[in-house]
């Protein structure tokens, strides 16, 4: 009987020392897999700061650098207020591709209201917020309750926005006179605190507040849920429709008020202000998919992918790379973001 215990003993104490020893191995391999998937991007991102850093030594990230280049209010301000706004739609499943546009035409109203109409600044400020309000309720009724296709219709705002937006303007450029709206040029003015300017700290503003609503709101867990599945968000009780058009709503506002900061910069509008960073917010959010949670859009992934195509401009601009390479450069960024993401989406 002692000896018949004697070999139970033997062979359970056997078989724990060999399965605590196989899993360890696999969790190992796991958690490295885990951490790439996760860090992968920053581990390329701080290889990229080093290399540019090695190459440009005496400029590139130093305090004046990053307060007046990579910060600058009209590049990094709008790829980061609107790749911001960009999460918000891209995490329910839906597109918006009027955005530009929008920058623009909230610009030419704000400016045009006061220059050619002799209006007070917060009635134009107001005005151009009116304007992407209404613009981000047309699209997402469309949208949310007729069911037409986000694709679709944003596709037509950016053309027909922009056509307004011509006729406001008459095809032209508006420049705000030397000394006058002193308010609605300081909005891009420095501040104190760090030499940085107003649009600057707006935006950061914005990114935190947009991460408490993504991350600690139930609008952001059903943004998600719907991104998921909206069917099965609908049958859950999640309004469905009312958050899906929020959404559209926030990218329209944001993209008004960067249209306000980008006028109030250089004191007048210009036609095709916001076009050039339709692609630039795109390529920050799918990049932003592929680190922290791959395969799902965040707020503090499209940190990163803004920040990284920031550097990544700025640091070729300084090597002299001409903006074709950039452009290139970006493109590539853009479809790697987007593989990694899919890749990680269906291994879940």
């Amino acid at each position: 009987m002692s000896d018949d215990t004697a070999n139970v003993s033997g062979g359970e104490a056997a078989t724990p020392t060999e399965t605590t020893t196989t899993p360890a191995v696999g969790s190992r391999r796991i958690d490295l897999r885990d951490f790439l998937a996760r860090y992968g991007l920053l581990v390329v991102f701080a290889a990229v700061v080093l290399v540019f850093k090695f190459l440009d030594r005496e400029v590139f990230l130093t305090q004046n650098h990053v307060q007046n280049v990579l910060f600058l209010p009209s590049s990094f301000v709008p790829l980061l207020v609107l790749a911001t706004a960009l999460t918000f739609v891209l995490s329910m499943g839906d597109f918006d591709l009027s955005f530009g546009s929008m920058v623009g035409l909230s610009g030419a109203t704000a400016v045009a209201l006061m220059v050619n109409f002799g209006q007070p600044v917060w009635v134009a400020i107001l005005a151009a917020l009116g304007v992407g309000a209404a613009v981000g309720l047309f699209n997402g009724f469309l949208i949310s309750y007729v069911g037409a296709s986000s694709f679709v219709i944003t596709l037509a705002g950016l053309v027909g926005l922009k056509g307004i937006e011509q006729l406001w303007t008459s095809n032209r450029s508006i420049t705000i006179p030397v000394g006058d709206q002193p308010f609605f040029v300081d909005l891009a003015r420095n501040v104190e605190f760090w030499d940085l300017r107003r649009p600057v700290y707006i935006a950061f503003a914005i990114v935190a507040v947009a991460w408490i609503v993504m991350d600690r709101t139930e609008v952001g867990r059903y943004m998600y849920a719907i991104g998921g599945n909206s069917e099965a968000a609908r049958l859950a009780g999640i309004p469905v429709a009312r958050v899906r058009l929020l959404g559209f709503v926030i990218v329209a506002l944001l993209a008004s008020l960067i249209g306000i900061l980008l006028t109030a910069g250089i004191s007048g509008i210009r036609l095709n202000l916001g076009d050039a960073f339709l692609l630039d917010a795109y390529a920050a959010v799918f990049l932003g998919a592929a680190v922290f949670r791959p395969g799902q859009f965040s707020i503090p992934g499209t940190i990163v992918g803004a920040l990284f195509l920031r550097v990544i401009e700025v640091g070729l601009l300084a090597l002299q790379i001409s903006n074709a390479w950039i452009n290139i450069t970006k493109g590539v960024i853009l479809i790697f973001g987007v593989l990694v993401s899919q890749i990680m989406l269906r291994r879940k």
